[in-house]
């Protein structure tokens, strides 16, 4: 209701007569059908909340999750002791942008690039960077391929990570991964590992119950590499933090 007035929720506890016009009743009567039949709200609105900031979704994207935020707040800290005029740091499968321009309004003197292998997604990102005025460099490709050749000191990930999913509505491809999961980000380590210029962390978005196949993976990729791992809200392993 507060969507189809484009009033605040307030406006409907202090107007309560109000009466709807025809129009918006059978907007609002559409838009209850398909809530009804489990279609997320952010696509009904074409908005999601993150970071505090207003990003456009629909249905080319998957729906930003607040449990994504915690990786934001561990990629801005890394950079503490950094100047960030001379990071460089890659978004692979940006999908809404929400992670990339999230960071580039925190951190509006670090480059940053954000790559996805989905056109129609990429498009997506591209409108809610312009609304955001967000200064990023787009690249559409498989993972790392288009940037492999740029100098990268952060990559920041947060690829499809589920074996399965009972989600209808959202694209599969931005949620499933094959090898239980881990398909994606196994590929993405292996072109890590062939980069011209090492990046100095990694930092992934995981499933918490892949925690210890994750950790495994890495070492087996970067020996040496020191894994953090860093709980959400819920207490669950959330956010894997690798530095090479």
């Amino acid at each position: 209701m507060s969507f189809v007035l484009k009033k605040p929720k307030e406006f409907l506890y202090t107007h309560p007569e109000k009466i709807l016009t025809a129009a918006r009743f059978k907007k609002l009567s559409q838009l209850a059908r398909r809530r009804h039949q489990g279609e997320p709200v952010a696509y009904l609105t074409n908005r999601k909340e993150f970071y505090g900031l207003d990003f456009y979704v629909d249905k080319r994207v998957l729906i930003p999750r607040p449990e994504t935020e915690l990786l934001v707040e561990e990629v801005i800290r890394s950079t503490n002791n950094q100047q960030p005029s001379t990071i460089t740091m890659a978004d692979i499968g940006t999908g809404s942008g929400c992670i990339a321009i999230a960071l580039a309004k925190n951190l509006p003197k670090t480059t940053i690039y954000a790559v996805d292998i989905s056109k129609p997604a990429l498009a997506v990102a591209k409108k809610n960077a312009k609304k955001h005025k967000a200064k990023i460099k787009f690249f559409q490709g498989n993972l790392l391929t288009p940037v492999k050749n740029h100098k990268i000191d952060i990559i920041v990930a947060n690829l499809p990570y589920l074996a399965k999913t009972n989600l209808s509505f959202e694209p599969k491809k931005a949620v499933i991964a094959q090898k239980n999961g881990l398909a994606l980000y196994e590929k993405m380590f292996q072109q890590v590992k062939k980069l011209k210029y090492q990046p100095k962390y990694v930092c992934c978005e995981i499933d918490p119950r892949q925690t210890d196949k994750f950790k495994k993976m890495v070492l087996n990729f970067f020996p040496d590499a020191l894994v953090k791992i860093k709980k959400d809200l819920a207490g669950l392993d959330r956010v894997a933090l690798i530095k090479l």
